[in-house]
């Protein structure tokens, strides 16, 4: 008989979390998930918790009582839940995003069969400053961003953790994400891009990092799995070389309609946003403002990275773009017939 395998998700029933662990059950795993609702935007996941095939734990990662799972072994944990804001106080992120973490860790330093550790961080370590084909062993400076911040500082807490206490990790970097079921950024996009109204900055002409959400799972599943892949950090992208006005105008062109766009220049782009920003810190507005320089600065230069040391570990990118375009969009019409 077949031994069970168990992954504990944090944030499991989120966009990208939710995709991990359905991909997680698709492979016989059965899947504990820690998250603060019990459903998900990804009618696929809640069919799987019908099924008895994904087990929800509420509450949040900085608060979660261990106690509740103490009794529980698993081969694997994958921590997606974090903090995600372009805007906000680094106290808040590293309650979340730190000391979260290291919660986690204290629970994975005590499991017997864990095999791999997998922390979920952000390419935003590496800071804005015009990158192409950027390797994980390049120098990471962080943009003056909590966010940012906080995520470096968690990989440098992972690593150190993991070496310390005798169990394996992987760091992994996703690049911009996109798919079905994303709320956060993709169906804003989408429904600018479809209704011709997006906005771009220096006519989109630098390279980005998108990656569809279907092809981080697997990349993550991947590396977590494979013990020759462990013990180091990937840079998780779709490896295309292209630009975002390109990007956009795929996403168009799937919709049936115009790539058009509107263009601001990169200096007025950047000094709005620092006005904006500055006229919320000086009235210490807590809401984010509508325009952030975190967000203007990663579109007014070149953000883009190698995923040749990932690609060397044997992955293969299962959904191309068009494809995967062609999934989020079709999504995106079907939010709109709900509506």
């Amino acid at each position: 008989m077949k031994k069970e395998r168990n992954v504990l998700i944090t944030g499991g029933n989120g966009f990208i979390g939710s995709h991990i662990a359905n991909k997680f059950v698709d492979r016989g795993y059965k899947v504990s998930v820690i998250c603060r609702r019990d459903h998900s935007n990804n009618p696929k996941f809640n069919d799987n918790i019908k099924a008895n095939k994904i087990e929800i734990f509420r509450g949040d990662i900085q608060s979660f009582d261990y106690e509740k799972i103490a009794d529980k072994q698993f081969d694997y944990i994958i921590h997606t839940a974090s903090k995600v804001s372009v805007y906000g106080k680094m106290s808040e992120f590293m309650e979340i995003n730190y000391n979260g973490t290291k919660k986690l860790l204290e629970y994975a330093s005590q499991q017997k069969q864990l095999k791999c550790f997998t922390y979920l961080s952000s390419t935003a370590v590496y800071g804005y400053y015009g990158y192409r084909d950027l390797k994980e062993s390049d120098k990471k400076i962080p943009f003056n961003n909590p966010y940012s911040l906080s995520k470096l500082e968690t990989e440098k807490l992972v690593e150190e953790y993991a070496k310390e206490h005798h169990f394996d990790y992987v760091i992994a970097r996703p690049g911009n994400v996109y798919g079905e079921y994303d709320y956060t950024s993709s169906h804003e996009i989408y429904s600018r891009v479809k209704q011709e109204k997006m906005s771009i900055c220096a006519g989109g002409k630098y390279l980005s990092c998108f990656v569809y959400a279907g092809n981080l799972a697997e990349a993550v599943i991947h590396t977590t799995e494979n013990k020759s892949a462990h013990n180091t950090d990937y840079n998780i992208t779709d490896g295309n070389n292209e630009t975002l006005k390109e990007y956009l105008t795929k996403v168009a062109h799937t919709f049936g309609v115009r790539a058009k766009f509107l263009n601001f220049p990169s200096f007025l782009a950047k000094t709005v946003a620092t006005l904006v920003e500055g006229v919320y810190k000086l009235f210490r507005i807590k809401k984010a403002p509508l325009i952030t320089r975190f967000s203007i600065w990663q579109n007014c230069t070149d953000y883009h990275f190698s995923i040749d040391k990932l690609l060397s570990t044997g992955y293969k990118k299962e959904v191309e773009e068009d494809e995967a375009i062609k999934r989020t969009t079709e999504w995106y019409n079907s939010t709109l017939k709900k509506d």
